[in-house]
């Protein structure tokens, strides 16, 4: 399977080598929490970053499950994998709430 929209950063390429002294500060700290989190435990954090990735899929109608699935092209699909997302988010974000279903 070839991944035809990856593109190589070129010289004149904002992301390649002219702007490699460019600070990555947001990636470095999510890098710095997942860290955190795993020595932690904390479950919560998991469900804060998928809600932070898929935000821009609502903006943009196109959200990446295995495939680039597009609002336009695939609405139920698409809003199906929205909805699980957030579902899986929340429950991650709020444990407490998500295990009183299934204890008495």
């Amino acid at each position: 399977m070839a991944l035809k929209n990856i593109k190589s950063p070129k010289n004149n390429d904002p992301i390649g080598p002219n702007r490699s002294s460019r600070f990555k500060w947001r990636t470095i700290v999510g890098l710095l929490l997942m860290y955190v989190a795993v020595a932690l435990n904390w479950q919560w954090i998991w469900g804060v970053f998928s809600l932070y990735w898929i935000i821009p899929d609502f903006f943009t109608g196109v959200t990446y499950f295995i495939e680039p699935i597009t609002r336009k092209e695939n609405p139920i699909l698409y809003w199906l994998i929205l909805i699980t997302w957030v579902a899986f988010s929340v429950m991650m974000i709020f444990p407490t709430v998500s295990s009183l279903t299934g204890q008495y």
